[in-house]
């Protein structure tokens, strides 16, 4: 009986022992990969997702850091992360996989950091966004209607027209009367109109609908955002001219000239 207690004592020790053998062991991996370069796009952006959201007040920036260091471009954090990650995170909070308050600290923290991207990569690669300030006499409103609650967007399009050498400025829920007022006296070659969901929409219907009576000359009205790219009708329901993907396809549509086309055609000249 003795033999057969301790050896049953000896087991108990052995089941123990492996067991956190094998719970060290996926911790390590876990780890491992938490700490591991993203293999992809998408777990770039779940990471990005992850560190904008928690606690900590740098960890966004470390991964910001370490995408610049491991060779990606302060043009594709721009184009392609930044963008990508402000629409994971609002499906985040859509799908009820992060909170209201979450979505707005990660959010805030990424139009923080967008700002600064450029500035990180020039300093350590020497990369140089195209002139932000190359002035090609057209510029746009950049207008966020009531009921729009995620700037972002609106503030993501807004670097990116002027990235293509446009002026931009940007209004925050301004009364129809206030944007009248503006659009009358700014000579705008585009409005912009940011849409990420469905509550805004009856209102950016009434605005166009107001601005298109009250200017004797309205420039071409686009609506962009995450809310337009699923089939909503929304030309058909707001009354804007077009309906875009991008900053570049908005340029396309209502004739405007980018940075791009002007250094092709210069270089074409040489």
């Amino acid at each position: 009986m003795g033999y057969s207690a301790k050896g049953l004592e000896l087991s108990d020790n052995r089941d123990t022992a492996i067991r956190f053998l094998v719970e060290s062991a996926l911790k390590s991996v876990a780890s491992g990969r938490r700490d591991g370069r993203p293999k992809s796009r998408d777990a770039w952006v779940e990471r990005l997702c992850e560190a904008l959201m928690s606690d900590s007040e740098t960890s966004y920036q470390t991964v910001v850091a370490s995408a610049l260091s491991m060779g990606i471009s302060s043009e594709t954090l721009y184009q392609d992360l930044f963008p990508a990650t402000a629409r994971r995170l609002g499906e985040l909070w859509v799908t009820d996989h992060a909170t209201f308050v979450q979505v707005t600290i990660g959010a805030a923290r990424l139009q923080s950091v967008y700002q600064d991207a450029a500035n990180v990569g020039e300093a350590r690669h020497g990369t140089r966004l195209i002139d932000r300030t190359i002035p090609l006499g057209q510029s746009v409103l950049m207008i966020l209607p009531e009921g729009e609650d995620h700037t972002l967007g609106a503030f993501v399009a807004a670097d990116q027209f002027r990235r293509h050498g446009l002026w931009v400025r940007v209004a925050v829920r301004l009364t129809n009367d206030e944007l009248v007022r503006i659009v009358g006296e700014g000579h705008f070659a585009m409005i912009g109109v940011s849409i990420s969901r469905e509550k805004p929409v009856e209102n950016v219907a009434l605005l166009i609908k107001y601005l298109k009576k009250e200017l004797a000359c309205c420039p071409p009205v686009v609506i962009g955002g995450r809310y337009v790219g699923s089939s909503h009708d929304i030309k058909g329901r707001t009354g804007a001219d077009y309906i875009v993907r991008s900053a570049r396809e908005a340029i396309e549509l209502c004739g405007l000239a980018s940075v791009a086309e002007f250094l092709s055609s210069d270089a074409d000249n040489v």
